[in-house]
């Protein structure tokens, strides 16, 4: 990854509110004292969370383990550490079985880890988002977020899909041994997330009346085109690019068109682990190359006539 590749990343993933100087202060402080005293697993690359790869998630030191996962927090209470590790557990059962992982043994942790983790934060409000799934981990708000649960967040029908959402980040990065944003196109990523979680921040687009009002409403904005995901607004990505993925993604596996299992997007990301990124003109080679073998269409096919292909695969 490039130098403007991680600033863009920074601009994407860092909340708008944080440049506040008041705010910033008590952040700075936080990432440069209270994440010394209380050590936690490094992040894979910056901007994922508040504590980058300067230093470790500032947590209480009291983690929580599951089967699965060690659940890092900032003063959850048990009962929503509980809650919030059934909804992991679950997740990942779910994810696991979907892309055909029945072996451990095809995922690369990172390194010190044997256990994937999560943060969950209480105390804290980032406006653009709610969680982030990367490589051996996510980052996700708690069930007893006050905030987010007066706003209907911590509902089950809506916290269950945004778990089920982060956890194939997660588990792609397994796969990958690696998650390198520009290494897997994001239209794919999120729209395999998207289509397992049944979709998240808007439902799928299953006929030509809701594709139609979302292309008057924000132009053929082309989701094959988009490889990273850095020029759009946040409620482009919500409204519209979410869930023009998960159909993207769909068109590919479902058994009326070109049928390809979720375990095609497995076997895919194992063969490009290990690979670096690799992006000439807007794609990664390695990526098209794999894709291309795998899918039954080709990128350089399926971009540029995307809007005919999903008019008529909704019709």
């Amino acid at each position: 990854m490039n130098d403007v590749q991680r600033e863009k990343l920074c601009e994407i993933s860092i909340p708008p509110d944080w440049g506040e100087s008041a705010f910033l202060g008590v952040f700075i402080c936080c990432v440069s004292f209270g994440c010394e005293s209380v050590e936690g697993p490094e992040l894979d690359y910056p901007c994922v969370s508040w504590c980058n790869t300067i230093a470790p998630w500032p947590h209480d030191g009291n983690p929580y383990e599951t089967e699965s996962f060690v659940i890092y927090s900032d003063g959850v209470s048990l009962e929503a550490l509980r809650t919030l590790g059934e909804y992991a557990e679950d997740a990942l059962v779910l994810v696991k079985s979907e892309l055909g992982v029945d072996n451990d043994s095809l995922f690369t942790f990172p390194p010190g880890q044997d256990k994937l983790h999560i943060y969950t934060y209480k105390h804290r409000f980032p406006r653009d988002w709610g969680g982030q799934g990367f490589y051996g981990g996510l980052i996700i708000y708690s069930p007893d977020h006050e905030e987010r649960t007066q706003l209907g967040r911590t509902d089950p029908s809506v916290y269950g899909p945004l778990m089920k959402h982060e956890v194939p980040h997660m588990v792609q990065g397994l796969l990958l041994g690696s998650i390198h944003p520009s290494l897997v196109d994001e239209w794919v990523s999120e729209g395999i997330a998207d289509y397992i979680a049944g979709g998240t921040n808007a439902p799928p687009i299953v006929d030509r009346a809701t594709l139609d009002h979302l292309t008057s409403t924000y132009g053929e904005l082309n989701p094959i085109a988009q490889h990273i995901g850095d020029d759009y607004t946040v409620e482009e990505g919500y409204a519209y690019y979410y869930p023009m993925y998960e159909l993207a993604v769909r068109y590919l596996v479902d058994p009326a068109t070109l049928n390809n299992p979720l375990t095609t997007f497995r076997d895919l990301f194992l063969e490009l682990k290990g690979t670096q990124p690799c992006y000439v003109g807007g794609v990664c080679s390695e990526f098209e190359i794999a894709f291309n073998v795998r899918m039954g269409i080709n990128l350089a096919d399926y971009e540029p006539r995307f809007f005919e292909i999903i008019r008529a695969y909704l019709n």
